[in-house]
């Protein structure tokens, strides 16, 4: 996603996911794999940045509101997102997979300031 938002900004060399990859897969019906799409605890339990910590209690906030658990709104998010991303879980902990089973069994609850929302506070810095 970044790849297009920061299309011809100085910001755009430091991205290495080609320009136009969710776009083309979009357009040609190819769905993405979301590999580590819990972004290793980085957002439901082990912060390291400001963005991360507001990022992980944002979505400790939606999780309480919509009756489910961060790690299920964290895959809702890529769920939502405009090319149908589906998230891989890479986790071998119990835990963890039961803490994303809404993900398997709910529609999708976020709606679309939220997923926005959520996007800015990840990124650390507002959307160009």
């Amino acid at each position: 996603m970044e790849a297009g938002v920061l299309l011809n900004t100085p910001a755009s060399t430091a991205d290495g996911f080609p320009f136009g990859t969710l776009e083309h897969c979009r357009d040609h019906g190819i769905r993405l794999q979301a590999w580590g799409a819990l972004a290793q605890g980085r957002f439901t339990g082990r912060q390291q940045t400001p963005a991360e910590r507001a990022t992980a209690e944002l979505l400790a906030g939606l999780a309480r509101r919509k009756g489910t658990t961060p790690e299920t709104v964290l895959l809702w998010w890529l769920i939502r997102h405009p090319s149908r991303i589906a998230p891989v879980i890479g986790t071998a902990r119990p835990d963890r997979i039961r803490a994303c089973r809404d993900a398997a069994v709910r529609e999708p609850d976020l709606t679309h300031e939220e997923w926005y929302e959520l996007w800015v506070t990840a990124r650390g810095v507002p959307l160009p």
